[in-house]
C-alpha cells in the first residue's frame, strides 16, 4: 500500500482528542499567543472507504490556535469567524486543507480497471456550540481537486467528556455522515466505462446519509504537558454506500494510540 493513502477517518479519534487535550490548555493557559498540541501516534484502520483489509500508518498529530483566532489542525490552516460567543459559546470556522480520502486501483487488485479517485485539496466549514451537556459539532467539507472527488460532505456530531480524578479525561461522540451524489459516485459508484474495464456492473450511487458511528476516546497525563491517547472509531455504512459492489465491509473499525505533548 503507498504511504501517501491515509482515510479521512484514520486521523479523528486522534485528533479528538487532541481537541479535548487543547481545550484543557487553553483553559489552564489562558492570554498565550500560541497554544495547542502535537504528538505522534498509530493508527490501524481501512484501507479505503468499504475495504475489508486494514492499514497501519504513523500520524503527526498538530493541533494548534494562534490567540485564539487562526488554527492549523486536521482541516487544514483556518480562522475563527466567530469564536465562543454568546451563552452557547458558539463558534464558526472556515479553513483550506487536504483531504486524504482517496480510492486507488492498487490499494486492492479486486479495483483494477476501475478509476482512481486521488487525494487533494478541500475547504471546509465548521459551527460548533455547547449544549450543557454535549458540544455540538457540524462540518461542511467541499472537494476541490478534479482528480479527486469535488463533493460535499457534513459531519454532524455530539461531543461528551469527562475528566475522572486528575489524570484521565474520558470522551464519547456519536456522529453521522451525508454526502452528496458527487461524492457518494465517486467512492462508491461504478460507472459505464468503469463497467467495462472492470469485474462490476455498472452503480450509481446517490446523495444521502454515509455512515453512522461512535468515537470513543481517552487520554492519560503523564505530566503537565505530556499525555498518552487511546482511539476507537466504529461506523456503519448505510444506503447506497453500503448497497455498493465496491464496499466490501459496510463495517469499519479505526483504533488509534500516541501520545502528546502540549505547549
Amino acid at each position: 500500500m503507498p504511504e501517501h493513502y491515509k482515510t479521512w477517518l484514520l486521523f479523528h479519534s486522534a485528533f479528538m482528542i487532541a481537541a479535548l487535550y487543547g481545550q484543557q490548555v487553553f483553559a489552564n493557559e489562558a492570554g498565550r499567543d500560541l497554544s495547542g498540541v502535537i504528538g505522534i501516534g498509530v493508527s490501524s484502520g481501512p484501507e479505503f472507504a468499504g475495504s475489508d483489509n486494514d492499514t497501519t500508518d504513523l500520524i503527526p498529530i498538530i493541533s494548534l490556535t494562534w490567540r485564539d483566532r487562526y488554527f492549523l489542525n486536521e482541516r487544514g490552516l483556518g480562522f475563527y469567524a466567530i469564536r465562543n460567543a454568546g451563552p452557547r459559546d458558539v463558534s464558526v470556522s472556515f479553513a483550506i486543507g487536504y483531504d486524504f480520502d482517496e480510492r486507488l486501483a492498487e490499494d486492492d487488485v479486486r479495483l483494477t480497471g476501475l478509476r482512481d479517485v486521488e487525494a487533494g485539496a478541500l475547504i471546509s466549514a465548521g459551527l460548533e456550540f455547547d449544549l450543557g451537556g454535549a458540544a455540538i459539532e457540524i462540518e461542511l467539507n467541499q472537494g476541490i481537486s478534479s482528480d479527486g472527488h469535488e463533493g460535499t460532505r457534513a459531519v454532524v456530531g455530539a461531543a461528551f467528556s469527562r475528566q475522572v480524578g486528575d489524570r484521565l479525561q474520558l470522551g464519547v461522540k456519536p456522529f453521522a455522515v451525508w454526502s452528496d451524489g458527487s461524492y457518494a459516485d465517486a467512492f462508491y459508484g461504478v460507472s459505464a466505462q468503469d463497467a467495462v474495464t472492470s469485474p462490476f456492473a455498472a452503480y450509481d450511487a446517490g446523495s444521502g446519509f454515509e455512515r453512522l458511528g461512535i468515537e470513543l476516546q481517552a487520554s492519560y497525563e503523564l505530566t503537565p504537558r505530556t499525555a498518552l491517547f487511546l482511539g476507537v472509531e466504529h461506523s456503519q455504512l448505510l444506503g447506497d454506500a453500503k448497497d455498493s459492489p465496491i464496499s466490501f465491509d459496510d463495517s469499519q473499525t479505526e483504533i488509534s494510540t500516541g501520545v502528546f505533548f502540549r505547549f
